[in-house]
């Protein structure tokens, strides 16, 4: 996946006449920048207690879907919370 980004950026840079080497190597750097903090957001463990609960929007035979919002970004999202006893 990281390659096909490589590529396409590099494939960019060389259509681009008017850019600097200097500047075509910044935004390579910048793009390794981004994959590395993209990765390291992926490996983060999401538990509940990351989230502050804003409403509850809708009860089922299996759980409920809660309106949260992300602690440290303050991201709104929707979680669905099952009860595994009731699966099973």
């Amino acid at each position: 996946m990281l390659k096909a980004r490589r590529n396409e950026l590099d494939t960019r840079l060389q259509n681009e006449t008017r850019m600097s080497e200097e500047r075509k190597n910044r935004q390579r750097m910048n793009l390794g920048i981004q994959e590395s903090q993209f990765l390291r957001l992926r490996r983060t463990r999401l538990h509940p207690e990351d989230f502050m609960t804003v409403k509850v929007i809708g009860k089922g035979a299996f759980g409920e879907v809660r309106l949260v919002q992300k602690k440290d970004t303050g991201k709104i999202y929707a979680m669905k919370t099952l009860l595994k006893t009731e699966m099973l």
